[in-house]
């Protein structure tokens, strides 16, 4: 099995932003898993040193990775699917758009939100937000996912989710359900210049977060965040409104959303609480997850 980290830029003069959590994380898991820490390449030597303590993980750059992967070699080897052209030609654009002068560097922690649910359709395992790593003491282990799942701050429902089709949108309407924050739908459909968001029907659901996701490799609900979260996110571009005043808090809606979409596929609607990790307060500024024996640690932006 397969847990994902990522960094996109130089490293911190704090390193307990990018390598802290890795490195413990390294120590602790059994044998049979796998780490990899993503990074752009010009970084890859720098974050090899940094872990050559620990066999367990392997430093990747991401341009050279998805360069590989849009040769016929690679995908024969590995991808059978058409779907997965679609998902590195996708995927590149929005991190050569990150990278750009142009671009914030605030945004990649965007890119970094595509990148994962990149990494939960074509490759499955647990992708990791750079502050996430184990705590306390005892067994510690990783279960196998078997669905696409993701963290929740409550169990009660306390989110009203929106559940639509890009009706207007050329070639949509055979492609899938569209879920949004329901008070925030409408401001992200304007971003891509649709207009208001369809009617549809509302459902409730908990406090979803984003920083852990786990999925079995081409789950169909891995595929459907992944492709809501590009669809939008290349209707945005198409429209010049991927850097705005407004833009940072749409594209929070968009990721938020692309995992409920994901979380729900397949359920008519309803989302399995066993697809939760339901999560407990920790010390300040930390999230815990009793289950897992992990610990998300918020920090500012890893994208800054």
């Amino acid at each position: 099995m397969d847990v994902h980290y990522t960094w996109i830029g130089p490293p911190p003069a704090d390193r307990q932003r990018d390598i802290a959590e890795p490195r413990l994380l390294a120590g602790r898991v059994g044998k049979g898993v796998k780490i990899y820490f993503w990074c752009l390449d010009a970084q890859v030597a720098a974050y090899t040193r940094d872990f050559a303590a620990h066999a367990n993980v392997t430093v990747r750059g991401m341009q050279a990775f998805l360069a590989g992967a849009a040769t016929k070699a690679y995908r024969w080897y590995y991808w059978y699917k058409e779907s997965d052209d679609w998902a590195v030609a996708a995927i590149t654009d929005i991190l050569n758009w990150g990278l750009t002068v142009g671009t914030p560097p605030s945004y990649r922690a965007f890119v970094k939100d595509a990148w994962s649910l990149f990494l939960m359709y074509t490759w499955g395992g647990y992708v990791l937000d750079a502050g996430v790593g184990p705590h306390g003491g005892g067994a510690f282990a990783l279960p196998e996912p078997t669905a696409f799942m993701s963290p929740s701050l409550t169990r009660d429902d306390v989110l009203s989710m929106r559940r639509f089709q890009l009706s207007r949108l050329a070639g949509w309407q055979a492609q899938g359900d569209v879920t949004l924050n329901d008070r925030q739908a409408d401001d992200v459909c304007a971003a891509m210049h649709y207009g208001a968001a369809d009617d549809g029907e509302a459902e409730t659901c908990p406090q979803l977060e984003v920083w852990m996701l786990a999925s079995p490799r081409y789950s169909k609900g891995a595929w459907a965040a992944l492709k809501q979260y590009c669809v939008v996110w290349k209707e945005m571009q198409q429209n010049n409104e991927l850097v705005s005043a407004t833009a940072p808090q749409v594209f929070r809606y968009l990721i938020a959303g692309s995992v409920y979409n994901g979380l729900t596929h397949g359920h008519g609607g309803a989302l399995p609480h066993t697809s939760l990790w339901f999560c407990q307060n920790g010390a300040p500024n930390t999230v815990e997850v009793p289950i897992l024996k992990l610990r998300k640690t918020y920090h500012a932006s890893s994208a800054r």
